[in-house]
C-alpha cells in the first residue's frame, strides 16, 4: 500500500510502497479516502516533539491525524461497525500502525465515528481539528455555545481551520456576525465574496483599528489568538474590559512583546489551549456537538485543494508557504 513515510526527523516526506498492517483481534481496517494536512503534522515531521510519546508525540513514521475512508475488514466481535461502513477518525495518533497518511489504516471501532450516507468524506476529513480546537476555545473564552448567543467574536485568519470553524460556529448559535482577519487582499475579497462580512484586511489596516471600526469603539467579547507574533498585542487591545483572549497558536511569530498593564489595567484575561491536554471528557463533548452540527448540514469545513498521495511533499508545501482558503487533503482515492 501507499504511505507517506519518513525516514529521520527533518528530513524530506516520502511516498513509499509498504505493507498493509495485519489485523489482531477487536480492530477494523480502514481503506481511506481523503486524509487532512494539519500544523501538527509537520511540527512532528520536523522532530518538535521528539522522545515525547503520544497523543503529543508519535513513534510512528506515518503522521496524519484526521481523515475518512471505509471499513474493509473488521475482526471486532461486538460488530460495532459493519464492513462498508464509512467513518472518519477520533484521533490519530495512538493508532498502533501510524497515522492516517497512508492508504490502510489500523484502528480499533472507538477510534472512528460512523458518517451518515451522503455526507462528503472530504469535509469528513477536514472536520474534526478545527471545529473541536474552535468550540473549546470560544467556550473558555466566555462564549456561550447555545441558541441566542449574544457575544461577539473575534476569529482572526478566515482561511484557517480554527478561524474559519469559530466564525461558523458563532453564527450556528445566532451570535453577532464575528470579526476575521485575511492576510492580502485578494483573500479579504475572496471572504467577503463568501458571505463573510466583518473581514480585516491586514494588508490595509490593523486589527486594533478595524475591530474598532466594526464595533465604533466598543470591542469584543471573546477574541482567538491564532497568529501571535505582531498581532498580539492588537487582539488584546481588542477586547472589551474584563474579557478574554484565548491563545491557540503563533502563525506569524512565537515571540511577542506587549504592554503588560494593557492587560492588567483594564483586566483582561489571557489563557491557553492546547486541545490535546484538555481531557478526553471535554474533547468528546466538543465532538458529539460538532458531529451533530456537521450531519445536520450547519457547519461545512472548508476544503481548499486536494492532492494525490503522489505529490504529498508538494502538498505540503502548498499548506506551509501558500496560506491556502480552508484545508488542504491527500487523496487515496
Amino acid at each position: 500500500m501507499k504511505a507517506v513515510v519518513y525516514e529521520e526527523y527533518g528530513g524530506p516526506s516520502l511516498v513509499a510502497d509498504i505493507p498493509v498492517p495485519e489485523l489482531p483481534p477487536g480492530h477494523i481496517l480502514v481503506k481511506m479516502a481523503y486524509a487532512a494536512i494539519n500544523m501538527r503534522d509537520l511540527n512532528l515531521r520536523a522532530g518538535l516533539f521528539r522522545n515525547i510519546p503520544p497523543p503529543l508525540g508519535t513513534t510512528a513514521k506515518t503522521v496524519g491525524n484526521e481523515g475518512s475512508g471505509t471499513i474493509v475488514a473488521s475482526t471486532d466481535e461486538q460488530q460495532t461497525y459493519p464492513i462498508g461502513t464509512q467513518v472518519y477518525f477520533r484521533e490519530g495518533y495512538h493508532l498502533p500502525a501510524g497515522g492516517t497518511w497512508q492508504e490502510y489504516v489500523l484502528a480499533k471501532p472507538q477510534d472512528v465515528l460512523p458518517i451518515q450516507p451522503g455526507k462528503d468524506l472530504r469535509e469528513a476529513a477536514a472536520l474534526r481539528t478545527g471545529y473541536q480546537s474552535a468550540l473549546v476555545a470560544l467556550e473558555i473564552g466566555g462564549f456561550q455555545a447555545q441558541e441566542g448567543a449574544t457575544q461577539l467574536v473575534l476569529a482572526p485568519a478566515v482561511g484557517s481551520a480554527v478561524g474559519n470553524a469559530a466564525i461558523q460556529l458563532a453564527r450556528v448559535y445566532g451570535a453577532p456576525e464575528p470579526i476575521t482577519t485575511a492576510g492580502s487582499t485578494a483573500k479579504a475579497e475572496k471572504a467577503r465574496a463568501s458571505g463573510y462580512q466583518n473581514v480585516i484586511d491586514l494588508t490595509q489596516e490593523s486589527i486594533r483599528d478595524g475591530v474598532r471600526r466594526l464595533t465604533n469603539g466598543a470591542g469584543v467579547d471573546v477574541a482567538l489568538d491564532i497568529l501571535g507574533g505582531p498581532y498580539m498585542p492588537d487582539t488584546i487591545a481588542a477586547l472589551k474590559p474584563g474579557k478574554t483572549i484565548v491563545i491557540m497558536g503563533g502563525s506569524a511569530g512565537l515571540q511577542v512583546s506587549f504592554i503588560i498593564f494593557d492587560l492588567v489595567a483594564p483586566r483582561k484575561k489571557m489563557l491557553p489551549l492546547n486541545l490535546i491536554f484538555e481531557s478526553p471528557e471535554v474533547r468528546w463533548s466538543a465532538l458529539q456537538r460538532i458531529d451533530r452540527l456537521w450531519h445536520e448540514g450547519r457547519v461545512h469545513p472548508l476544503v481548499d485543494r486536494v492532492f494525490p498521495v503522489s505529490e504529498a511533499a508538494e502538498a505540503q508545501r502548498y499548506f506551509q508557504q501558500d496560506r491556502p482558503f480552508g484545508k488542504v487533503l491527500l487523496s487515496f482515492e
